[in-house]
């Protein structure tokens, strides 16, 4: 998000050369930088993004990343696979691809944290020093956090898009589905990425309009918030209106607590808004069910959380550096800013805390400041997309560049061919 024009910009020769040079940090800088211990725990797109950064600043700086995987997941692909649009393979990487020339790899897990001694541990037992710490490992779906819900997406009648294996089985069910009532749900506490739920309820919709069976299908979408898109009003009071045009039924303020896979039944608790709640029971044909989202183990169990943040990264919002250790930063999803859990985001936070981090060896206080800014291409429809921008307020950023209360085929063009480019060839590169 927002990085289409900037990287037009600087994609000319005479333009290009100039941006690279701005990105070098002066050579008495640069020396002093290179001599500290950068350590990043998570290989995704936050870890790669400010580890290539890093490395833009100061080419010989001493940059490890710790991540056990060798298969890298782009993400924000999944919703388009359950889609059918992508395949399951036009997500996948080989995460040696990834990783910059001048990044060590430990290919391992960190199972420990010990701030007090600037070292990590491994699943292994290798002890990884540091001199400055980049947490990166982002949220994962806990299938067990509903109850039911594994034992329902083992049945051929429910699936989920924040796997990669459900998405591609719920292509298929969707694909096959005929007639009778299909329930996509919302989670409670923080999601990674909150358009999802929303963009295969409306992309479900209209397949089964344009196979002619919509008329069959009762959709349902059920979700804990008070509104279908809180955080950002002015898109909220846009996409409220045309969700139930389409004859989608919205359920507000019900929180999934179990499914009973025998009878297909999701069963919900449905609040008032004064306290009271009741049970409410959905029948399902077909079900799209949301677990809830938590940090990996070493985070949430360590010592880098804080009481009442889910276990989340213990960062100030803007520096999105760590309230106790100051040579502690945090990028993506597991760190506790109240900001989007989106790729978006992490675009956007990358360039602050490489800039605190440079700071921070120099001796300096961090100035860069985050301030809020995440995205959303929301998939309206088969070949339509509304595509904005907004901040820590709310608020839109950047409406007129985006047209953001609009459906487009250029924006659904941008998020089916473009974000994938950028993502491997501008984030993960350090271009931003």
């Amino acid at each position: 998000m927002g990085v289409g024009a900037g990287s037009i910009a600087v994609a000319g020769g005479g333009a290009g050369y100039l941006y690279r040079r701005n990105m070098r940090l002066p050579a008495e800088q640069a020396a002093k930088v290179g001599k500290a211990r950068f350590v990043i725990v998570g290989g995704s797109v936050g870890g790669l993004t400010v580890g290539a950064r890093l490395l833009r600043g100061v080419p010989n700086a001493q940059v490890t990343v710790i991540e056990p995987r060798k298969e890298h997941h782009y993400q924000p692909g999944y919703t388009l696979v359950g889609a059918g649009v992508y395949r399951k393979q036009d997500v996948l990487f080989d995460q040696a691809d990834l990783m910059q020339a001048g990044m060590r790899w430990v290919h391992d897990r960190v199972t420990t944290f010990e701030p007090e001694r600037n070292r990590v541990i491994t699943s292994d037992g290798t002890v990884v020093e540091y001199d400055f710490l980049v947490v990166a490992m982002g949220v994962v779906a806990d299938f067990d956090s509903i109850e039911g819900l594994s034992a329902a997406l083992q049945t051929p009648y429910a699936a989920n898009v924040y796997d990669l294996d459900s998405s591609t089985k719920y292509r298929k069910l969707a694909k096959s589905f005929e007639q009778g009532k299909a329930v996509f749900t919302y989670p409670e506490g923080y999601v990674k990425c909150g358009g999802a739920p929303q963009k295969i309820t409306w992309l479900s919709e209209d397949l089964w309009r344009r196979d002619g069976k919509r008329d069959n299908v009762e959709v349902h979408f059920t979700t804990p918030q008070s509104s279908l898109f809180p955080v950002v009003p002015k898109i909220d009071r846009v996409i409220t209106p045309m969700i139930e045009e389409r004859g989608i039924h919205n359920h507000y303020r019900q929180a999934l607590r179990a499914i009973d896979p025998s009878t297909r039944t999701a069963i919900f608790e449905a609040f008032d808004g004064e306290g009271n709640s009741r049970e409410v029971r959905q029948r399902y044909d077909l079900l799209h069910a949301m677990p809830r989202f938590r940090t990996p183990a070493p985070l949430r169990d360590g010592p880098l959380t804080g009481e009442g943040i889910g276990g989340q990264l213990l960062v100030d919002r803007e520096t999105l550096q760590h309230k106790q250790y100051p040579n502690i930063f945090g990028v993506g999803d597991c760190c506790a800013t109240g900001a989007a859990k989106t790729a978006a985001t992490i675009r956007k936070q990358a360039p602050v805390v490489v800039e605190n981090l440079f700071s921070s060896v120099l001796g300096e206080a961090p100035t860069a400041l985050y301030d809020g800014a995440s995205g959303c291409p929301l998939l309206t429809r088969y070949g339509r997309c509304m595509m904005f921008e907004f901040d820590y307020e709310g608020e839109l950023v950047n409406e007129w560049l985006y047209q953001s209360t609009k459906e487009t085929r250029r924006w659904w063009s941008f998020k089916v061919h473009g974000l994938k480019r950028l993502y491997t060839n501008v984030m993960i590169q350090g271009w931003v």
